[in-house]
């Protein structure tokens, strides 16, 4: 289209209610009406729109309709000067050159001072218009200025970044031309932006130790709003719900999830007429309640985001947080959290960790045997009220071999840790269970089947009779380092081929850190499990670090553009602080900086240095995730949602939901990192999260990034609900 031409083949939008500056010649308008003229010649426009979350009615009722943004991004023939404005349909814009930019994206907390390479980004897609013109600028200079008297303190080059790749030579993944702006050479801390000529200027960020501990407590405290069985009160947070969930009736179901879906081994699950057949959970629980039934209180573990069960899946979380610590012990200390056990003498991880394991500890059997799964007959609904107010019945899932076995693994994970910790009460108790639970499942007589009547009919179930290699290399090696017993080694070294194999075979399923006690607790015996170990995590991490560097304009974690897994972002996998922790075990086993470096990045990119500009946890930064699909939140009349959640986000493809209601035919122009909708209960691969999945890595990953232990600043222990979260920058953030 020729300059100065002021109508457009797509109506150009105006009286915008909201409008931000990218730079000093192009302006996003929200939400503005039709009009045809402005005061200034428009060279170029380009068009979006974007849901932001479903709509409520008056009374806070969630409808199913979406509440959407239109976003019209204006190309001005010129650049306008600081206080100019322009006429929109008599309507004026002005240009402040003051107010931070969203062309710039940055760590929005910060970089702490032990970070050896340090990079922020600039880029923006505008649209149906595309990408904002950037490559000309590489080359010109930078600024780094301190925020205190707006002096420079660090001037660099913008440098251009790789090409944006597409999909299938179609579908471009960031829809940006990205710069790289390097400030590696700068560590003074202090509060900092960065400034561009005939750009503008960034939001305001942290050097210092402080901006990853910060990361570490919102993360982690994440797990303490999802806890299960305390209330959440003053002082420890102003997002209060009641305790809930008080006891447990005893079940009869199998706790394995695996074993529930149909398969071709039919030595273990639920088989029929010699057949596995698929059964459901629900059902089996609802038609197999007895009407007399013994309970147990039994508060402890987390809820995921549109559940009130505590899954097998929650013992990883358990482990990981025990297993950083014993990594990172210097990383950690009392009060570290502000949690209710603050003060104990105890590092708050490990009572985070602890409540993990309570409710488990206190349905243990006397013969050892855990009952993993505590399920119901069916899903909460959003309306019905906070957790306190659920009148489903919970059941614990019977006790089996391999169960119980998962249990022992990460129980031992936590007394090595607490007898690292110096709290030899707790690291007692934990070994004792542990040992209790290890009898159990070796004894081959413990294995569980039943028969059930399932839909009218009989069919049976068996667990199997292999032991899960995962948990019995980790849970042997614990119990050895913890009693200097040689007989918990003896399963491990008479079954070692089919050990090794299931790790080649299966290791992508497992934590990244589910063996990293062989590199803490050498074990002479066990030393080819190590050295396996040791040279896969450090071939992903290899491959993870060139990917990282190469294959995106921003340093990402994700598979290349080419790459067959590139297709496999849902259910949290795309996430940069899960798939970090395969660097920080590398960085543990090597102590190579490079390992740690990309680490950091992935820090940043969760932080806002991505293409959205937004954090990926609430309450994280100054842009971050404003609603997602969260029971507790819908319910508790807070204004802002509970702080500390990660949801899934990305999807690679987009929800059917979303096309249907949003995206149309237009669905496919969208670029793929951009692809976060947020229909919350209608767009759930996207807008859940688990505890397990993306809020527990996080806080792993950050835990082992700590530069120091510190205790939290007053101001995060203080911190209040905003009123609305509809009025948070991260609600109607660009697309």
């Amino acid at each position: 289209m020729k300059k100065g031409i002021l109508f457009l083949l797509l109506p150009l939008f105006c009286m915008a209610a909201e409008y931000e500056f990218l730079t000093p010649q192009v302006v996003v308008l929200k939400n503005p009406e039709p009009c045809k003229y402005t005061s200034h010649s428009v060279i170029k426009s380009g068009i979006w729109q974007k849901e932001n979350a479903l709509l409520r009615d008056p009374k806070g009722k969630i409808l199913r309709k979406p509440d959407i943004t239109f976003y019209e991004y204006i190309t001005f023939e010129k650049p306008l000067k600081a206080g100019e404005k322009v006429s929109v349909a008599g309507v004026t814009l002005q240009y402040d050159p003051e107010k931070p930019s969203n062309v710039f994206k940055i760590n929005q907390l910060g970089n702490g001072v032990r970070q050896k390479r340090k990079y922020a980004y600039m880029g923006a897609w505008l649209g149906s218009a595309g990408a904002l013109p950037l490559k000309h600028f590489a080359g010109q200079e930078f600024e780094l200025r301190r925020s205190s008297d707006n002096k420079r303190v660090f001037t660099g080059k913008l440098t251009l970044r790789r090409e944006d790749p597409k999909y299938q030579g179609a579908i471009p993944f960031t829809g940006e031309e990205v710069l790289e702006l390097d400030y590696s050479d700068f560590n003074i801390p202090g509060k900092y932006y960065f400034h561009v000529e005939n750009i503008g200027r960034s939001m305001e960020f942290t050097l210092g130790s402080e901006t990853l501990s910060e990361a570490f407590y919102i993360h982690a405290r994440g797990l303490y709003h999802k806890r299960c069985g305390i209330a959440k009160k003053q002082p420890f947070t102003a997002w209060e719900s009641p305790a809930c969930h008080p006891q447990v009736y005893i079940g009869s179901f199998p706790g394995n999830a695996e074993h529930y879906r149909k398969g071709k081994d039919i030595e273990e699950g639920f088989v029929r007429k010699f057949q596995r057949v698929e059964v459901k959970h629900f059902e089996l629980i609802k038609r197999h309640a007895l009407s007399a039934q013994k309970s147990v209180s039994a508060p402890g573990g987390w809820h995921d985001a549109a559940d009130y069960d505590r899954r097998p899946y929650h013992l990883r979380i358990v482990s990981d947080l025990a297993m950083v610590y014993l990594m990172k012990p210097e990383n950690f200390m009392d009060g570290q959290l502000h949690l209710p056990e603050s003060g104990n003498g105890i590092p708050d991880i490990l009572d985070e960790a602890a409540w993990g394991i309570k409710h488990l500890l206190a349905v243990q059997q006397e013969n050892g045997g855990v009952g993993t799964w505590f399920e119901t007959t069916g899903h909460p609904q959003a309306g019905e009220g906070l957790p306190d107010r659920d009148n489903h019945d919970y059941y614990v899932s019977a006790p089996s071999r391999n169960g119980t076995l998962e249990y022992a693994a990460s129980i031992s994970t936590l007394a090595l840790a607490m007898k690292k910790a110096g709290a030899e009460k707790e690291a007692a108790k934990y070994l004792h269970s542990a040992k209790k639970a290890w009898a159990f499942a070796l004894d081959y007589k413990n294995t569980f089947a039943r028969m059930y009547i399932y839909q009218g009919k009989t069919l049976f179930y068996h667990e199997g009779v292999k032991l899960r290699s995962e948990n019995l290399l980790k849970a042997g090696v614990n119990l050895f380092a913890l009693t200097g017993e040689k007989k918990y080694l003896e399963p491990l070294t008479a079954d070692r081929q089919r050990i090794k194999a299931d790790f080649i075979k299966d290791f992508w399923k497992w934590s990244v850190l589910t063996w990293m006690n062989l590199c803490l607790y050498p074990v002479e015996e066990l030393e080819e499990f190590r050295q396996e170990y040791c040279k896969v995590i450090l071939r992903d991490a290899d491959k993870m670090l060139a990917d990282q560097e190469n294959a995106y304009p921003y340093r990402t974690l994700w598979y290349a553009a080419g790459a067959g897994w590139v297709h496999s972002m849902a259910w949290g996998n795309f996430h940069p602080l899960r798939r970090a922790m395969t660097l920080i075990a590398a960085h543990k086993i090597s102590g190579e900086q490079k390992y740690l470096d990309g680490a950091y990045y992935a820090n940043d990119f969760h932080n806002g240095a991505n293409p959205l500009g937004r954090t990926m946890t609430s309450g994280l930064g100054k842009i971050y995730p404003a609603a997602f699909l969260d029971l507790v939140s819908y319910a508790d009349g807070i204004g802002e949602f509970v702080p500390g959640i990660t949801p899934y986000g990305n999807t690679f493809g987009l929800d059917r939901n979303a096309v249907k209601m949003v995206y149309g035919k237009h669905a496919d122009k969208l670029p793929i990192f951009r692809r976060y909708v947020n229909l919350e209960f209608l767009s759930v691969p996207s807008s859940e999260y688990s505890v397990w999945e993306t809020i527990a890595p996080a806080a792993v990953t950050t835990g082992y990034l700590l530069e120091k232990a510190q205790l939290p600043f007053q101001e995060w222990k203080n911190r209040k609900p905003a009123g609305d979260f509809r009025k948070l920058p991260g609600y109607r953030a660009l697309p």
